[in-house]
């Protein structure tokens, strides 16, 4: 029984096995339909960038006219142009941008056209690296190229060179590193110059030359000198420059005095005048006397202010003084004297003595007050400065149109470098040139430009 068991285990082992197999290689047979499938798809699926610019090729044998013809000359046509023209199959093109789909075509120095696809789609799209400048051996079929631009104008006439005029550049020595006045702002020559300077003694004197008794911080030197000699009620310290004596001081102040006098007949107190001096002669009684601090105004004194000689101040007592004085009742002068002191201080111009810079040519102290330049020693004597090295020109005006011995023809650039070509025939344009492509520019003698390419290749 045990052998017939195991037997039979065997064979339906056996017969299980192929349906297996049978099942493996279905399913292979499957794949590899799919991917034969997928194959044959993608080998007849069309290039949607070589058809593009295929039909660009096209529309360009339909209109030749509007092919770019000068050298560095590139024109678009978009999907929707070539689409109206029935040029490119539309379903192929479902998902892309009409107008930012393009092949653009320029004109290259060997007298050929470039052409290359710029695809925005969902289906397909171009990638493109870095802009980069190159020439023609450096691009290849699926490049991307464009143009820069640099327009010039030709402009004569003579150059008069900052600060003196000269039109010999050769007898200029001046160099700036900025333009130094306005209207020059030429440029020749670029040279590294520096700002020179000479070295001297000079006297520097403290407080821009005030005298002092004592010795300021840091002047070691005594000037000339003088005197200043005071007066004071209080005995003053002693000291080595100071010379003191006792004396008698006065000092004075405006006080009232009479304005006008009313005088009357003693024998006729009726008889009654007003008069500007002393009551006197027949008039010889003082009746009033009216007072005043300006020779107009009245000021209010009392009768003890009189009879005590203390009429009101006019103003403040002066300073004390060795002179003499004495009170006027009707000068209006009040004297006041008092035992004092007279002393006299010497003082002096203190000064030190200091190494200045004088930068040359306008004699400042400071480097950074001075804006010429010069490549070598401009005066006997002259130092350079290390410390102001820099990138600097000759710099000059141009007066058009004159003619001479120096006059001169150059080009000058209308942009700031290499731009694109609207923004140089914009430029043109604005200098009074009616250009509006490359062939308008090449008529004309008095403007020219000159091109640089630039590629990029598709990225992976």
């Amino acid at each position: 029984m045990e052998e017939n068991y195991n037997y039979t285990e065997y064979n339906e082992e056996k017969n299980r096995i192929p349906w297996v197999r049978v099942l493996i290689s279905f399913l292979i047979l499957i794949i590899i339909v799919v991917i034969a499938l997928l194959l044959l798809r993608s080998c007849g699926k069309p290039s949607l960038r070589n058809d593009l610019i295929e039909a660009a090729k096209e529309y360009y044998e339909l209109y030749p006219d509007q092919l770019p013809s000068e050298t560095g000359e590139c024109f678009i046509v978009t999907l929707r142009e070539l689409e109206q023209e029935g040029l490119i199959k539309v379903s192929d093109y479902e998902t892309c941008d009409k107008d930012n789909t393009y092949v653009n075509v320029c004109y290259l120095e060997s007298k050929t056209y470039h052409y290359s696809a710029i695809l925005e789609c969902e289906a397909e799209d171009t990638n493109y690296g870095m802009w980069q400048d190159g020439t023609e051996s450096d691009i290849d079929k699926n490049s991307d190229i464009r143009f820069q631009f640099l327009g010039e104008e030709m402009n004569s006439g003579t150059k008069y060179f900052y600060p003196n005029d000269l039109t010999d550049i050769n007898q200029v020595k001046e160099y700036y590193a900025s333009i130094p006045s306005s209207g020059y702002s030429g440029q020749e020559d670029e040279q590294t110059g520096w700002k020179w300077y000479t070295e001297k003694t000079v006297n520097n004197y403290w407080n821009n030359g005030a005298y002092s008794s004592t010795q300021p911080s840091g002047y070691t030197i005594k000037g000339s000198s003088t005197t200043a000699t005071k007066y004071t009620t209080e005995k003053p310290s002693n000291a080595s420059y100071r010379e003191i004596e006792e004396v008698t001081l006065y000092r004075t102040r405006k006080v009232a005095y009479p304005l006008t006098y009313v005088c009357s007949n003693p024998n006729n107190p009726n008889d009654v005048i007003v008069s500007d001096s002393p009551c006197s002669g027949t008039h010889s009684f003082p009746e009033a006397i009216t007072f005043t601090c300006n020779g107009k105004d009245q000021v209010e004194v009392t009768d003890e202010q009189i009879n005590n000689r203390d009429f009101p101040p006019c103003g403040d007592w002066s300073g004390w003084t060795t002179k003499a004085c004495t009170t006027s009742f009707t000068g209006g002068i009040s004297c006041q004297t008092a035992e004092g002191y007279k002393y006299t201080d010497t003082m002096w111009k203190w000064y030190r003595k200091d190494e200045v810079r004088s930068y040359y040519p306008s004699g400042a102290s400071s480097a950074d007050d001075e804006k010429t330049y010069y490549i070598s020693s401009p005066t006997s004597g002259a130092i350079k400065d290390e410390a102001t090295a820099a990138t600097v020109h000759k710099y000059y005006k141009l007066e058009e149109g004159t003619t001479g011995e120096n006059s001169f023809e150059e080009w000058l650039p209308v942009t700031d470098g290499y731009v694109e070509l609207e923004e140089m025939l914009a430029a043109f344009r604005k200098l009074g040139y009616e250009v509006y492509n490359l062939g308008d520019v090449n008529k004309l003698t008095e403007i020219r430009y000159d091109y640089k390419m630039q590629y990029r290749n598709l990225e992976e």
